[in-house]
């Protein structure tokens, strides 16, 4: 049993990838996002190569060799680089082992074996055009996108890199940018200043009750209840949830006091 790749002649030239990287951009709720296409010009794929893989079978019957063939698939000249034969012929291949009582392995080894060498012939000769090194620089460009929108949506919130910059890095909105640098200094100071005070008042208050009262005089059953008001409360009077308000700032530090008087 042997693998057979025929090359053949296709009438018409194919269309490979694009060009150009281009952006454009998304309007949701007052807010533009700008995103990143590809132009509709592509490149033309000269080369029209094809090749015909199937697998042969010699066998003996009435005394004479004969041979059998089986048609596994036809890939192009570009295929061969882009897919890999799985791609094509899994289920064909599938079948034919089962029908041929051999592994599935074994048939892809004697097509590899002959398909790997004009694999990298095509490479080599692929790799040195202009469409690849084209697709090659927009990978990067696209690469290099998502790395830098991973570390600014992760400090300023999700979606935030779209709204201020466009797939080369360009400043599309100013405005929108230094809204968010300002949002994020003030939700710095926020914490920090929410950090101190808390500090200060789990301090204070410690003082003050080892003072009157070392221990607590709720039982178990009380502070199961006791944390469901405080958790209740809490999201109700949270800060973030009501604009940083000075009314829910010092319903806060209140809360917090009684969770400590709690001791839950």
């Amino acid at each position: 049993m042997y693998c057979v790749i025929q090359e053949i002649e296709r009438k018409n030239e194919s269309l490979g990838n694009p060009k150009e990287l281009e952006v454009d951009y998304l309007s949701i709720s007052g807010n533009k996002f700008y995103n990143y296409g590809y132009s509709s010009e592509r490149f033309i794929r000269p080369i029209k190569k094809a090749y015909k893989i199937s697998i042969h079978k010699s066998y003996r019957e009435d005394g004479k060799v004969k041979k059998k063939q089986y048609s596994i698939t036809t890939m192009g000249y570009y295929d061969i680089y882009e897919y890999s034969l799985e791609d094509f012929a899994s289920r064909k291949i599938e079948d034919l082992a089962r029908e041929l009582g051999v592994t599935e392995e074994y048939i892809y080894k004697l097509i590899y074996k002959k398909l790997d060498p004009l694999y990298e012939q095509i490479r080599e000769e692929y790799e040195q055009t202009e469409e690849y090194k084209t697709s090659q620089k927009h990978s990067e460009i696209i690469r290099k996108y998502n790395e830098t929108k991973r570390e600014f949506d992760k400090k300023y919130g999700y979606d935030t890199y779209r709204q201020c910059y466009d797939i080369f890095g360009n400043l599309k909105n100013e405005e929108r940018l230094n809204e968010l640098k300002k949002q994020y200094r003030e939700k710095q100071e926020y914490q920090r200043s929410y950090h101190e005070y808390s500090k200060s008042s789990y301090s204070n208050y410690n003082k003050r009750s080892y003072q009157v009262n070392s221990k607590s005089n709720y039982n178990d059953t009380d502070k199961k209840i006791l944390k469901k008001m405080y958790k209740k409360l809490a999201m109700e009077f949270h800060p973030d949830r009501n604009n940083n308000s000075d009314e829910s700032q010092r319903a806060m530090q209140i809360i917090n006091n009684l969770k400590d008087e709690w001791e839950i």
